[in-house]
């Protein structure tokens, strides 16, 4: 019993944000974490969060100025708006896995309808005539998951 409480904390002290005496470099918590969380379990660190999130808000500006521009139309605006969601896409793939859980609720509870949107959103704005609807209300499903912030 001593010896798993030992364990325990030292695991706990390891994988410790910060810099304190026992805190590990990050190649050396991802190797930690292949023993402390299950095969089935999306460990997203903080850092990929942000930057994904980041880069998923840059698309989604430019993909709300381009729906609200007045004379929205022609090949080359239906090419930008594809270009977009398909940034999204790779974006998003960075998270992992939707059916898997992760250290972000949030993202576990919301990444897969959010990846159902993008590629509706995708399939509607390639049809002739493109249909930019589901493209224009991308910025509307980040609040499933913002509107707290």
């Amino acid at each position: 019993m001593r010896r798993t409480c030992f364990r325990a904390a030292f695991l706990a002290l390891a994988l410790g944000v910060g810099s304190g005496p026992l805190a590990c470099t990050e190649p050396e918590r991802e190797r930690l974490r292949e023993h402390t969380y299950p095969p089935t379990f999306n460990y997203i660190p903080e850092e990929r969060l942000r930057s994904t999130m980041w880069d998923l808000a840059d698309h989604v500006a430019k993909l709300d100025r381009m729906m609200r521009d007045p004379q929205i139309g022609g090949e080359a605006v239906q090419l930008q708006v594809i270009r977009e969601l398909d940034e999204m896409q790779r974006a998003s793939a960075t998270l992992g896995p939707g059916d898997w859980p992760s250290n972000h609720p949030q993202v576990s509870r919301n990444i897969e309808v959010f990846r159902e949107d993008l590629f509706a959103a995708r399939r509607a704005a390639a049809l002739q005539p493109p249909n930019y609807f589901l493209a224009g209300s991308i910025a509307g499903a980040c609040t499933n998951c913002h509107v707290a912030e």
